[in-house]
């Protein structure tokens, strides 16, 4: 059946979805939107992706239409955006970009399309970083327009709660859903390549991931390795990252480590376009954080028989149990070197480790 044939009948057509991202390149919130596009069923819904400040491909699938606008900021793309609306007439519209999603609700009302607004929300509210008074006025105008969407998704209860409180929003239009984690690309991946040379054969290698920014918490994951130094004497640390939004902070890890005398345990090794050896290879994987919304490297690195230990950023509970992971509190190098030691002491793989993804094409059916 052709396109034009697909669409003759309202009671024979398929429902049509319109995936709208940013970019290509980031976090955990770029990964999951892929994750879930590559999920959907192509033989009952008419999917189309479109990126806005992207000039390199993803690794979409290839049965599905994508197009790059190569934009160098947001608001150039939302005329392209708005004739994308007006001429697919999507039935919804799925993002994972709170930049993005602020503005579906306009566009869809200047179009004249009745599209349902899905967006997956990456940060709780109460816990995002701003950067500047454009931020902080761009988060206040936005939150307004979240009561106009369809359907909000949050990662975890305390998500969803803030999310209710902060933007009141009515509570039938938020709903909790665990990331999408593609668990065959990140066990392929994984073994795609050899043992990271950084990583030694005789120590106990333990691996952080993250942008280099204070929220992230390694200066006091840097200040928990210094404590384990006389514990733990064949522990290094290595942390993948660029430097984000704090200008100086990768140099200021470095005198950190430098000034508490493990300098030789620190290795900032930069963004990894497959970090997943590292995760297959490491004795420990380390979350420190600050803050999150929900972490998709903690259940990648569990899925490769890493065990974990976490900050009690977010909820874990239901995630991973004692023999895979120790949750320790947030904001306490003290507690983050205890619960490395004890991981050091009785975690070790493999470690079975079981999640289910939810189905996104129930959200679109």
């Amino acid at each position: 059946m052709n396109e034009k044939e697909c669409y003759n009948a309202d009671s024979n057509r398929k429902v049509k979805v319109l995936f709208i991202g940013l970019d290509v390149s980031g976090g955990g919130a770029e990964r999951v939107f892929i994750n879930i596009a590559n999920s959907l069923d192509a033989k009952t819904l008419d999917i189309r992706i479109v990126y806005n400040c992207s000039f390199e491909e993803s690794d979409i699938r290839k049965d599905v239409p994508v197009a790059y606008y190569g934009e160098t900021h947001m608001r150039k793309g939302l005329k392209k955006l708005y004739n994308e609306i007006k001429r697919f007439k999507p039935d919804y519209i799925f993002t994972t970009n709170g930049t993005i999603a602020w503005t579906l609700p306009i566009l869809c009302k200047f179009s004249g399309v009745r599209a349902k607004v899905v967006t997956r929300v990456a940060v709780t509210p109460c816990e995002k970083y701003f950067t500047s008074w454009k931020s902080r006025f761009q988060e206040y105008f936005s939150s307004k327009q979240y009561k106009k969407m369809y359907l909000v998704v949050a990662q975890t209860e305390y998500m969803r709660q803030d999310l209710i409180k902060s933007y009141n929003i009515p509570s039938e239009k938020v709903k909790v859903i665990r990331n999408y984690i593609d668990f065959d690309r990140v066990q392929r991946l994984s073994v795609n390549e050899t043992r990271p040379i950084e990583l030694r054969n005789d120590g106990y290698n333990i691996v952080a991931v993250g942008a280099l920014y204070s929220v992230k918490g390694f200066d006091l994951l840097i200040e928990a390795l210094a404590k384990l130094k006389n514990v733990i004497s064949d522990a290094r640390l290595y942390i993948l990252g660029e430097e984000r939004y704090e200008i100086g902070y990768r140099d200021f890890l470095n005198k950190k480590a430098s000034d508490l005398g493990i300098a030789d345990r620190v290795f900032l090794c930069g963004h990894k376009s497959n970090p997943y050896p590292y995760y297959a290879n490491a004795d420990l994987f380390v979350l420190s954080s600050r803050k999150e919304g929900f972490p998709n490297v903690v259940l990648e690195s569990l899925s490769l028989h890493t065990p974990v230990v976490c900050t009690n950023c977010v909820d874990f509970s239901s995630i991973f149990n004692e023999t895979q992971g120790i949750v320790v509190n947030k904001e306490d190098s003290d507690s983050l070197a205890e619960g490395i030691k004890k991981a050091h002491e009785s975690l070790k793989k493999p470690i079975p480790f079981k999640y289910s993804n939810f189905d996104y094409n129930t959200l679109f059916i």
